[in-house]
């Protein structure tokens, strides 16, 4: 008998990093599917896709003959895109009618991209949408469509693992005069904050606990192809190349994936592209523990279709894998209505345990279907040690962990801090952070469903009578609320704050930090003290920073 398992709207955390994508649901709602950044000049295609005016105009004159979506490759032009009003667009004039004006901007944007050293690949992978886009000029075929994903997902996998870290040092060094450029703009001292030598990861290799996998027409031209989506740029076309070969993944997560195309190409429904196209099956979530158990959650499409279908559907695939020998511990199925996933909080179990668990820093963590996670379990394992060493909270600390999660760092932190009290907008991640600090017999840990720009100026009132407060910030690639920032430091107990970031350059999380620091007459600032690097995704360009603030 199938059983079903509930949790809520997601504003979410991934990949590299790839893997924080619950934490960023909410900034993300409103990117820009081009640019990837905040949506100026919104409009929002028919197909239900959001785009700045000028990179779609500019899409859209590249390809005069062939005016598509980007994303979906429906049919779209100037006249069927609705303007967004409000966010980007103060004025409310219709952005379509200015793009002259918008057009002598962007070319200064992307000069400044590129001369930023190190700076991050244009993809991003989320529940649904694992799109890799390809700067190389390289025609795809056969024979390059690899060697494009490998450049864009893991272009430094070709690449001494200790040049890697250097260049990651060097990344950081340029975070930290980006901030301290910010702030001299805004007319705020600062002294030098102490950049630590860079941590490297246990596992370099096949180090990724969760990956995903989504369909698209491959450069053979089936439309049942299942792996992540690149550029051609030669065409403008978007394909689907295997993961095959990803020196980051694990064999068991590809090896899921391909018995999952195997089969899907066998089934007579169609693969869904768009959550309007008829398509069923979109994609599959491998997630796994260093142990080796191993959960698989496949991602459908169930508009028009039959609860008799679906469930026909997940009986035949259950029976396949048993068939090809695939042992799981969990498998569940997901209907989706929208284009991301995590928008819809059904998860139907279909055979096999609720969860899987993880061993990290001595404790047991729970987790679930769409439970955030860190992606690299070895490497996080040194990132929370760092964090505790920089934070060195007492025995008489209460530690505020903001955007908790699982509870990560409350459950480990609670051994070492008199009380923990973590905010996680995600309800199943709270019943998850709940449920492990039962399994280890934690008692001073509390965890409180919300949005922390909602609740977190009342959680301060009723800790008003700490004696020593501090505070994790882990928010998602996009940072937080200026809502957050403003809370904290209106809360004159909060004097140690760490601030963990595994996107520090992404425009929100640069203003997050500025505005930590910056003076202004309404609250004390902090002073920046240091920066740690933790290398925690291995042959990318991603890492994690640790930013200590003090006051």
């Amino acid at each position: 008998m199938a059983t079903t398992s509930n949790g809520s709207d997601s504003s979410r955390k991934n990949t590299d990093n790839k893997d924080n994508d619950n934490k960023d649901e909410q900034n993300n709602m409103f990117e820009c599917n081009i640019c990837l950044d905040y949506a100026k000049d919104a409009v929002v295609s028919v197909c239900g896709h959001l785009f700045c005016w000028p990179c779609l105009h500019q899409w859209l004159e590249t390809r005069s003959s062939r005016q598509v979506c980007p994303v979906c490759k429906s049919a779209i032009s100037k006249d069927k895109v609705i303007p967004i009003y409000g966010r980007g667009n103060t004025k409310q004039e219709d952005p379509r009618g200015l793009i002259k004006l918008d057009l002598k901007f962007e070319p200064s944007r992307l000069k400044h991209a590129l001369s930023t050293p190190l700076a991050l690949p244009t993809w991003r992978s989320s529940v649904i949408t694992n799109k890799v886009e390809v700067s190389s000029t390289d025609i795809l075929t056969d024979e390059t469509q690899f060697r494009a994903l490998e450049k864009s997902v893991t272009p430094l996998c070709r690449m001494p693992y200790e040049k890697q870290l250097v260049l990651k040092q060097q990344w950081t060094n340029t975070v930290c005069k980006e901030v301290r450029s910010r702030l001299h703009t805004a007319k705020t001292l600062i002294t030098l904050p102490k950049i630590f030598p860079i941590s490297s990861s246990p596992q370099i290799n096949e180090y990724r606990n969760k990956d995903e996998f989504n369909f698209r027409p491959g450069i053979d031209g089936n439309p049942k192809t299942l792996g992540f989506f690149v550029n051609n740029p030669s065409e403008g076309n978007i394909y689907c190349v295997s993961a095959m070969k990803l020196i980051n993944m694990k064999q068991s997560h590809k090896d899921i994936a391909q018995v999952f195309e195997a089969f899907v190409r066998k089934s007579e429904l169609p693969a869904s592209y768009d959550h309007m196209d008829g398509g069923f099956w979109r994609g599959i979530i491998v997630r796994s523990n260093l142990k080796g158990d191993k959960m698989a959650i496949v991602v459908a499409n169930p508009r028009g279709y039959t609860n008799e279908i679906m469930l026909d559907e997940q009986r035949k695939f259950n029976d396949y894998l048993k068939s090809a020998n695939i042992d799981l511990q969990s498998l569940y199925f997901h209907p989706s209505l929208h284009t991301r996933s995590s928008k819809d909080s059904t998860f139907i179990l279909v055979d096999g345990d609720k969860y899987i668990y993880e061993d990290l820093c001595s404790f047991k963590f729970r987790i679930s279907p769409d439970s955030f996670f860190q992606i690299n379990t070895l490497a996080a394992e040194v990132l929370y040690n760092e964090l505790f060493k920089l934070i060195n909270p007492t025995k008489t600390s209460t530690l505020l962990d903001l955007c908790s999660g699982t509870g990560t760092v409350s459950i480990i932190g609670s051994q070492r801090v008199q009380s923990c009290v973590g905010i996680e907008s995600v309800a199943q991640a709270v019943n998850d952070a709940k449920e492990t600090a039962k399994i280890n017999n934690i008692h001073n840990c509390d965890f409180i469903e919300g949005k922390v720009e909602v609740v977190l100026k009342q959680v301060l009132s009723e800790l008003s009578m700490t004696s020593d407060l501090c505070a994790v910030l882990n928010p998602g690639r996009a940072g937080v609320h200026p809502k957050v920032i403003n809370a904290i430091r209106n809360n004159r107990l909060i004097n140690s704050l760490a601030y963990v970031s595994c996107k520090a350059d992404s425009p929100i999380t640069m203003k997050n930090l500025v505005e930590l620091v910056v003076n202004n007459k309404k609250s004390r600032p902090f002073t920046l003290n240091s920066i740690k690097p933790v290398d925690m995704f291995p042959h990318t360009k991603h890492c994690e920073l640790i930013f200590l603030f003090k006051r």
